[in-house]
């Protein structure tokens, strides 16, 4: 009897664009192997700066390229304890790879660092899948259009001399006992099963039929938008570009590194398959002393210093940047980067948190206002501080919620107990003494679709009385650090909503905040980079009681403790941060009256949505200036 392998680490290795995607959606479908996607810690100093400058590295990690929102992967304790990029890597493997035999990563960032992985990791094998470069090149630069990250105009040039680093690489580890399999994206693509068949040999697996059936595989941590579509597709697509004329001067010095590829590598490698598309002759040796240059450049800056920045500079100066950059790019672009306005394969579901303590007459409200959201799959949970049988009672017999009866420690860790049982993409929270009008989950879900680079979003809310009254209009506008821990909070919790990765990365409520521990919540989002976004329509109802926590005296000592925390120059700023604050509200419009009509819910009307209208309502917030 055969004694069983022990776990081993596993790499996918090629260009950009040449495949690595589709070969990483089949090997994921085989029982015995579970690798990340793209999370590319072992070719950059990210990780590295990050740890030696004191700062979180998962954080920064996730701000570069998504890995732990894209994978819900959750922060534990241990990764504190990382101190080496290897470290972090081999945490997250296991962690997402759980017991599977084979965990590792697919990663074309890679195409230059097989040597260094193999040096980490000595046991580990590597698949390489190369694909003719003309159709890379063309892949990349029709990516280019839609994508900021393949906007980069140095990419098809690291592609060409990656194409014969790569072959010189590969051969060199062969020489040295790395185990590494070859093969091209045209032939998979022709005969999968035979080329998946040949790679569970290389792994000393047995072949699965389930790795053929695409349709199954899990596309959920590959980036948004339309470069993906074929992977997502569930089948394989067969290019219609293969063998295409050189279009560009990229393709025209394409055939020439052919030739010395040719000359260089003959019959050693899978790459063959492309010796019949070379040219007659080598580049010269100017030519080539001068891509080379080229490549190191802008692989020094694109692979080495921009994730470095990323490990050390402060996050609000990195969305600041994105932001302008990302404008820029889409002011050129024929769709946005790195996003797509195409609605989601499957639709969103909504997780609703209501964390309740004796307040029946208001939760009935609440409860009808989620329960009436139309065209939204949504999952309603009451966590109830053990209020007494007439809620729960009414609760379980005329209500379509979860309900959730036990001792707490106050309303941020009900929330929290909450968000721990939420199932649904979308997470927000709800008090019992608030609304939501008629299809705010739907215009929500459909913003997240839209926007698959955002993760928490804020919209507008109503004010009203005890009696239903409205009584002002809330514009919102994205909040800053200092302005919400120097001054207030600015947005509803009411009106928030956030992708539940969010919360799976640890962004949860502090619950020894007793008053604030929303405004700390959303401090910390912003200090961690969460992307953030505004839907400037009426989403929710904030109902002015004398029980709102927020307007309590212990929330005015909570928040003046709070504020101590900020350094004394800071604190000097005060009124600095908070007229910016006045001012980007006033360009805004948030302090235009406007008129309003809308449905609610009210003590005197429980089961039915009642029509209110006001002409020119206010934004001020009652009783204040």
């Amino acid at each position: 009897m055969t004694p069983p392998l022990a776990q081993r680490h596993l790499f996918v290795v090629g260009l950009p664009r040449s495949g690595t995607t589709l070969l990483y959606s089949f090997l994921n479908l085989h029982p015995q192997i579970k690798l990340l996607y793209e999370a590319h810690l072992l070719n950059h100093p990210l990780v590295d700066v990050a740890e030696k400058t004191g700062k979180n590295w998962w954080q920064r990690l996730d701000f570069y390229n998504g890995t732990c929102r894209r994978h819900r992967l959750t922060p534990q304790p241990s990764w504190k304890t990382v101190h080496s990029a290897k470290e972090a890597a081999e945490i997250i493997y296991h962690q997402y790879g759980g017991e599977h035999l084979y965990i590792g990563e697919k990663g074309p960032a890679y195409y230059n660092s097989m040597p260094k992985l193999a040096e980490q990791f000595p046991e580990a094998k590597i698949i390489v899948i190369w694909r003719d470069p003309q159709n890379v090149v063309s892949s990349i630069i029709e990516a280019g259009k839609k994508d900021l990250f393949f906007s980069n105009r140095s990419l098809p040039l690291r592609s060409i001399t990656g194409f014969e680093i790569m072959q010189e690489d590969v051969l060199a580890l062969r020489a040295r006992g790395t185990s590494v399999h070859d093969l091209c994206f045209e032939d998979l693509v022709e005969d999968p099963e035979t080329h998946l068949k040949a790679i569970c040999d290389f792994l000393e697996i047995p072949f699965d039929r389930r790795m053929l059936d695409l349709d199954q595989s899990d596309c959920s941590m590959f980036p948004p938008g339309e470069i993906h579509t074929k992977a997502r597709s569930g089948r394989v697509i067969k290019s219609t570009k293969s063998r295409e004329a050189p279009t560009t001067p990229f393709h025209a010095k394409i055939k020439a590194y052919l030739h010395r590829s040719k000359v260089r590598f003959g019959d050693q490698l899978a790459t063959k398959r492309y010796w019949p598309e070379a040219g007659e002759s080598g580049p010269s040796a100017l030519r080539l002393a001068d891509d080379r240059l080229s490549y190191t450049l802008t692989r020094i800056f694109s692979e080495q210093f921009v994730p470095m920045v990323y490990g050390l500079v402060p996050l609000s100066w990195l969305q600041l940047y994105r932001k302008w950059r990302g404008g820029i790019f889409a002011s050129t672009a024929t769709s946005g980067a790195r996003g797509s306005n195409a609605p989601a394969t499957r639709a969103l579901k909504v997780s609703v948190v209501t964390p309740s303590y004796k307040q029946l007459p208001w939760l009935k409200l609440c409860v009808a206002s989620v329960a009436d959201q139309e065209g939204v799959e949504v999952e309603h949970i009451i966590q109830d501080a053990q209020s007494g049988p007439e809620l729960e009672d009414w609760v379980r017999q005329k209500a379509k919620a979860k309900l959730y009866v036990e001792a707490d420690s106050g309303m941020y860790d009900a929330i929290n107990r909450g968000f721990a049982r939420a199932t649904g993409d979308i997470v927000c929270w709800l008090n019992s003494d608030e609304q939501y009008l008629e299809g705010t989950l739907a215009k929500v879900v459909r913003y997240f679709e839209v926007h698959p680079e955002v993760d928490v979003l804020f919209g507008d809310a109503l004010l009203i009385g005890n009696t239903g009254a409205l009584l002002s209009y809330r514009r919102t506008i994205l909040p800053k650090i200092d302005h919400v821990q120097l001054s207030h909070l600015n947005t509803l919790s009411c009106a928030t909503f956030l992708r539940r990765s969010v919360l799976e990365r640890g962004y949860t409520l502090d619950t020894h905040w007793r008053a604030i521990a929303d405004a700390a919540w959303v401090v910390e989002m912003l200090k961690g980079g969460i992307p953030m976004g505004v839907l400037n329509e009426p989403l929710s109802v904030f109902t002015i009681t004398d029980k709102n926590l927020g307007q309590s005296s212990l929330a005015l000592t909570e928040a003046k403790r709070w504020q101590r925390q900020v350094p004394i120059p800071w604190r000097w700023l005060r009124l600095v941060f908070v007229l910016n604050h006045r001012v980007q509200k006033l360009i805004k419009g948030a302090y235009w009256p406007r008129s309003v009509t809308v449905r609610l819910y009210s003590l005197t009307s429980p089961d039915k949505r009642e029509s209110r209208t006001v002409s020119l309502i206010g934004f001020k917030w009652p009783n204040k200036l």
